[in-house]
């Protein structure tokens, strides 16, 4: 590698690094805009958290979408119109101002409806938070091996494996709405433990798949199921820590979007040494493991009367 090679990946190495900052900011602010401006944007409902969470996948399932298409029809010279919408969006910032103070009307850390205080249940967040990092680790394990398992296993091209990662992304945003909308309906714990079971099976099923038609299938079934319990683990997570609302909501979700990334290299090795169905096949443990770890979880809504259904 020459100098100037060497230059010109430093640069797109620092770049890569300033676009992840700004998704690392989003879980190291919740605490401060949770303790010091009582902010909520989930309240009593997961539905909520849910659409909250639909705005980070349909940005990672949209980027492809976008980036593509500048890029093909300006090169390289149209890299700068890719920050028009971090542009429009720090506007739009400056005129609703959400930093502002809440009004004290807004519901505040740590009491429930009738306003009574609840001791914070670290146990169960722990529990929690172990199935968050399995969760974490199939999904980047996924995101990693998806295309190149289309494009080796059924010889593909490049764009029909792209394709086939990104309406695994998409249908996660179904499966996020879904899965807020059926915890609010049925129960929390047990959404998790339906989506993470059925996630293993689709893992299983993503391997046998006899053809790419196929494939398209079981990648969109399976966004759907790992991403149903992604809302519910936060406001979860809220409810085991209702006196530190802010750090779970941090640990929830930074976990959920950093802890996977270091098990990928992992899978990469997998599959190098033993084949990609192999590895694509190992992933299935980890949901397998979230579900049968969510037996040991009980809903706190549940004991403090706020949840009619049983957790």
């Amino acid at each position: 590698m020459t100098r100037a090679e060497r230059l010109r990946l430093a640069f797109l190495t620092s770049t890569h690094v300033v676009d992840d900052l700004y998704q690392g900011a989003i879980p190291a602010l919740l605490p401060f805009l949770a303790l010091e401006r009582h902010y909520s944007y989930t309240g009593d409902s997961t539905q909520a958290m849910s659409w909250f969470s639909v705005g980070g996948n349909a940005g990672i399932a949209l980027g492809p979408v976008i980036v593509s298409p500048v890029l093909l029809a300006t090169r390289l010279d149209g890299t700068p119109l890719l920050a028009v919408p971090a542009v429009v969006m720090a506007g739009v910032l400056a005129v609703r101002r959400p930093w502002r103070r809440a009004p004290a009307s807004w519901p505040r850390a740590g009491r429930g409806r009738a306003g009574a205080p609840r001791a914070d249940d670290w146990r169960g967040f722990a529990r929690l938070t172990v199935v968050v990092v399995l969760r974490s680790v199939a999904y980047f394990g996924l995101v990693s091996l998806l295309a190149l398992f289309a494009i080796r296993h059924f010889h593909v091209s490049a764009a029909v494996g792209s394709a086939v990662l990104t309406v695994f992304i998409g249908s996660g945003v179904i499966g996020t709405l879904g899965g807020g909308w059926l915890a609010d309906h049925w129960q929390r714990v047990g959404t998790l433990r339906l989506g993470y079971g059925l996630t293993a099976i689709a893992l299983l099923l993503l391997v046998a798949a006899p053809d790419v038609t196929l494939l398209f299938v079981v990648a969109f079934f399976l966004g759907i199921v790992l991403f149903a319990p992604f809302a519910v683990q936060v406001t979860l997570g809220q409810d085991f820590l209702p006196n530190r609302i802010g750090t779970a909501s941090g640990v929830t979700l930074g976990v959920a979007v950093s802890a996977g990334g270091l098990a990928a290299p992992l899978f990469g090795l997998l599959a190098d040494t033993y084949g990609l169905v192999t590895a694509l096949g190992a992933i299935a443990a980890f949901p397998a493991l979230a579900c049968a770890l969510t037996l040991l979880l009980r809903d706190p809504r549940a004991r403090s009367g706020r949840d009619g259904s049983p957790a």
